[in-house]
């Protein structure tokens, strides 16, 4: 059986965090990070190599099994490197910082990560390749859709739903049951108090619509 080999895609702020996830893990299959851009391949980042471009990736799977970390913090860009992964049968894992807590009832995607600190609680529901970063709170029964991010220290209370591909900023908060559409940012700080639709900016306390997307 051919060795398996875990890289993080993505060699930016956002894949050193996603890095750390292993690091902290002492994850000795972590072999170092891929980067579609090829100014970044034999470089190193926090002591790791970058060791080449996603056609490079593809072509190691001839020599050992490959999985991917997903470390790339834009939304749609990290769903299109998902499906490139999936297109060419390449593993995609989830991963859970050793310091932050999940409930056992929680239930997360392919492709997500939880960064230290964070948590999340009973029932929750993260779709496929959501961010749940530093120290971020998901209450019971939240339901997160594929490829959304919860920023750090932000916090979806009870039953609240973040919609696909959506963005809740630093320190934003979503109060119990509220629906934050799909395709939607919320600034950083806002306090989301009644239904946002999608594909919307909304800032401030309480969130008002901005401009529509």
């Amino acid at each position: 059986m051919k060795s398996l080999k875990i890289f993080v895609y993505g060699a930016g702020g956002h894949g050193k965090v996603v890095a750390d996830i292993l690091i902290a893990k002492k994850e000795k299959r972590f072999a170092g990070f891929v980067d579609d851009r090829d100014e970044l391949t034999g470089t190193e980042v926090i002591g790791y190599p970058v060791l080449g471009n996603g056609d490079w990736l593809h072509k190691q799977k001839t020599k050992y099994q490959v999985a991917v970390v997903l470390g790339v913090g834009s939304n749609r860009g990290r769903r299109q490197l998902a499906q490139r992964c999936a297109a060419w049968d390449i593993q995609i894992l989830t991963a859970i910082h050793r310091a932050a807590v999940v409930a056992s009832s929680a239930e997360l995607g392919r492709g997500a990560v939880v960064m230290a600190g964070a948590v999340i609680n009973s029932a929750a529901r993260l779709g496929d390749g959501v961010i749940v970063n530093t120290g971020a709170v998901v209450e019971h029964d939240v339901e997160i859709g594929d490829y959304a991010h919860v920023s750090p220290n932000a916090s979806l209370a009870g039953a609240s739903r973040l919609g696909e591909i959506s963005h809740l900023g630093l320190g934003a908060v979503v109060l119990p049951g509220v629906s934050v559409g799909s395709e939607s940012i919320i600034g950083a700080g806002a306090v989301v108090l009644k239904d946002l639709p999608s594909r919307i900016v909304a800032v401030g306390v309480p969130a008002r619509i901005l401009r529509r997307t």
